[in-house]
């Protein structure tokens, strides 16, 4: 797999495309082709395989202050409690 570079996600075919918001019609209706699905659908799956090859280098404690984080705006009713 190759590093990600300035302009974006790399894999092993190369620059994995972006695409911007998806267009909607006058009534508000998404206005989208098989192709764009099929393409966004695409370079989903490539950035995905992409991630796995891609170094964990966050510092230490980093997922811990995060559950912690989120716990503490949700009191009332927390998502990671005894995880960190």
């Amino acid at each position: 797999m190759n590093e990600a570079t300035p302009d974006g996600l790399c894999d092993e075919q190369g620059p994995i495309p972006t695409f911007g918001p998806i267009r909607l019609d006058d009534q508000g209706r998404i206005v989208i082709s098989e192709e764009e699905i099929e393409a966004r659908a695409e370079a989903g799956l490539r950035m995905l395989r992409a991630l796995a090859f891609m170094p964990d280098d966050d510092p230490p404690g980093t997922d811990e202050e995060f559950m912690r984080n989120i716990d503490a705006e949700r009191p009332h009713r927390p998502f990671f409690k005894g995880m960190y």
